[in-house]
């Protein structure tokens, strides 16, 4: 019979021999804190036996199934889920639209900003065609 761990809570959970655990799609780090289990990771040809003290750092990839090494000895483990980041939170690509979005605008601000620039240039050389044309103008 296969047990399957809630993976967003955290804390202990005492080990049977028989009852193997699988950790599914979940980031975070299991630590033995009693005994001695046996630890096999999807994708993972090596097989890990951890004893007490020691953890396995897993990622949302990793397909984990987590048993004791031995029957009849105290087993147990401790699950640290992973601390999610605000930014787990928000859908794929939220922030690539976001982001292009903030591009766009930026393009547009330069944009105008040039022609500003151009418009002010165009005053300026007016200007200083009248300036010119006025000082030929004074007799003295």
């Amino acid at each position: 019979m296969s047990t399957q761990l809630y993976p967003g809570l955290g804390g202990a959970l005492a080990m049977r021999w028989g009852q193997p655990v699988r950790i599914d799609g979940r980031a975070g780090e299991v630590v033995v804190r009693s005994g001695r289990i046996w630890l096999t990771r999807r994708g993972d040809l090596d097989d890990h036996v951890l004893e007490a003290g020691q953890r396995a750092v897993l990622s949302p990839s990793d397909g984990v199934v987590i048993e004791p090494w031995q029957p009849g000895e105290d087993t147990v483990i401790d699950w640290r889920p992973a601390q999610r980041r605000p930014v787990d939170v928000l859908p794929r690509g939220v922030e690539v639209f976001g982001l292009r979005g903030v591009a766009a605008g930026a393009d547009a601000v330069a944009v105008a900003l040039r022609r500003a620039a151009g418009g002010f240039s165009a005053l300026a050389r007016r200007a200083a065609s009248r300036a010119s044309r006025a000082q030929g103008c004074i007799c003295a």
